[in-house]
């Protein structure tokens, strides 16, 4: 099958499912140490904020709505949901 050029939404939801995949385990899904190496490395500005172990702790437990001590890419997908819509909100409130 010929590869036919991504626009830019669909390029996003693409580096989003490999993002995941890169950094889940075998199992597919992200355990809490997986979820924490990926902040790190994909949201420096979190490494840098002496209260990242609490954050983190929070984040985990809102993304891991079934209490599996696990994250599935649907949990994640919808997390990412929620942030988009924040980071919206507040992007056109200071405009």
């Amino acid at each position: 099958m010929a590869s036919c050029p991504k626009s830019t939404l669909e390029k996003s939801i693409c580096d989003l499912v490999e993002t995941f995949r890169r950094y889940a385990g075998a199992d597919g899904v992200l355990d809490p140490n997986e979820l924490r190496n990926m902040a790190m490395k994909e949201f420096p500005t979190l490494c840098e904020s002496d209260q990242k172990d609490s954050i983190m702790k929070d984040v985990f437990q809102q993304m891991d709505m079934d209490n599996d001590n696990k994250v599935s890419f649907k949990e994640f997908a919808l997390f990412y949901c929620f942030i988009s819509i924040s980071l919206a909100d507040l992007m056109y409130k200071c405009k």
